[in-house]
């Protein structure tokens, strides 16, 4: 997997790159705490690693749950390398994160997996970031400018009437 880390303060906010749903989420041996959003289309697969001990991501995420690009999804933390839950086995607060691509869904988790450089598209995304704000009441953070991305909505959609929610 093509990864790179930024070195940062614990606690800094993390922004999902795309809008998408989350895929994967809790605790890995060698990520430590981490998120896995797949775009909606899913051909997509966007991974952050090594989040923060004890308070890892935003509190209303699980698995399912759709995010907007540009949504806090995280915090910056140094978790990981360990068999233990919530364990800080990291020298360096990082941010480990990558993307695959998936053209076939038997290339997710296997020996064929394509993983993108993202040197670029990091240096691209650092220029353009997202403001957010800090809740004090809570301790999350928040963007500040809020976005609609209609493939969001499209998918919601597509859920609400795959289950019969639609009216």
């Amino acid at each position: 997997m093509l990864s790179y880390q930024y070195y940062i303060l614990i606690g800094t906010p993390i922004i999902a790159i795309e809008s998408g749903y989350v895929e994967a989420l809790g605790w890995n041996q060698y990520g430590g705490w981490r998120i896995g959003i797949r775009s909606f289309d899913k051909k997509r697969y966007y991974y952050y690693a090594h989040l923060r001990q004890n308070f890892p991501y935003s509190k209303q995420l699980k698995e399912g749950s759709v995010v907007t690009a540009g949504d806090v999804i995280g915090y910056m933390g140094h978790t990981g390398y360990s068999s233990r839950e919530n364990v800080n086995n990291i020298k360096t607060t990082h941010l480990h994160w990558g993307l695959q691509l998936i053209f076939d869904e038997s290339q997710k988790d296997s020996n064929n997996e394509i993983w993108v450089d993202c040197y670029q598209l990091t240096r691209f995304l650092y220029k353009n970031r997202c403001e957010t704000q800090k809740e004090e009441s809570t301790k999350e953070w928040h963007r500040i400018y809020q976005m609609e991305d209609p493939a969001v909505e499209e998918y919601k959609r597509g859920i609400l009437s795959q289950h019969g929610l639609m009216r």
